[in-house]
């Protein structure tokens, strides 16, 4: 359908105002988007499109469901205005931010998920159209970017990019050496979110030292014990427990082996002997 106005409502799902101030700059005199038959509607229900600023936080999951279930059946354009409302931006996996059970929180898929993508999503899954999504990322786009991205849903304009599908996968993997590294990565990224920077890289280098010297799991848990009556800190305390959780999740993921059913070189499997732990299980 080529529409010759469009009708927005403006739905913020939990912006910074950023992307709210460039906005509103391209209704002003200087950019006037009312040449291209562009305004702003006070309901959804009045709107052929709308502009989505925020990253979809929890609290305005529902509302923005109701407001573009709200909107007229069709065309029911979405735009999606700056990189958080396109993919969730730096706050992605955050937890005050909404994402689909399928779609996890580690972290590691690309492109990443989050965003109005996710509420689209849903809405498709529930039989509710959805009309086509222009994504104008940036932090926060500029008024012309925006223009582009309205003109584009006007099919006022030809996209500068198209869409490409690859049938074969690439062969892009993160490298797999060295394991050791990789798993005190992995715990650092998520000890972020229990400590702060400055006590963050002194626990860290305690627990691992703790890996070291433990042989077995069992070893490992009357270690920390030990080392939480040493140090009282509750804080300390809750940080080494989330560490040994997440060892012992990354141990068995890894299995303390690299692709190729290669074994990982002796000096970066220390501590817990996973793989003799097996054997002797084993038998």
């Amino acid at each position: 359908m080529k529409l010759r106005s469009l009708y927005i409502f403006h739905l913020d799902t939990g912006a910074c105002n950023g992307c709210e101030i460039e906005l509103f700059d391209i209704l002003t005199p200087y950019y006037d988007a009312e040449r291209l038959g562009v305004r702003l509607a006070a309901s959804p229900r009045h709107s052929h499109a709308m502009a989505v600023t925020g990253p979809l936080t929890r609290q305005t999951y529902y509302a923005a469901k109701e407001a573009i279930k709200a909107m007229p059946p069709k065309p029911r354009i979405i735009v999606a205005i700056g990189t958080c409302a396109c993919s969730g931006g730096i706050f992605y996996n955050g937890y005050p931010i909404y994402r689909r059970p399928e779609s996890g929180r580690e972290g590691q898929e690309y492109p990443r998920r989050g965003g109005i993508f996710e509420l689209v999503q849903d809405l498709r899954d529930e039989g509710e159209y959805v009309g086509p999504v222009v994504y104008i990322p940036g932090c926060p786009p500029r008024p012309e970017e925006i223009l582009y991205g309205v003109a584009l849903a006007l099919g006022l304009v030809e996209k500068q990019v198209k869409g490409e599908y690859y049938t074969e996968e690439v062969g892009f993997e993160l490298p797999e050496y060295p394991l050791e590294e990789r798993i005190r990565l992995s715990l650092r990224e998520r000890l972020k979110y229990v400590v702060g920077y400055f006590d963050r890289e002194k626990i860290l280098e305690d627990f691992m030292e703790l890996v070291k010297e433990a042989r077995s799991a069992e070893e490992l848990h009357r270690l920390i014990e030990e080392y939480c009556l040493k140090n009282p800190d509750p804080r300390v305390s809750l940080a080494m427990r989330v560490l040994e959780r997440e060892f012992l999740r990354l141990k068995e993921k890894y299995g303390w082996e690299v692709k190729g059913n290669a074994k990982a070189p002796q000096s970066e499997v220390r501590g817990l002997q996973v793989s003799a732990d097996r054997n002797a299980g084993s038998r």
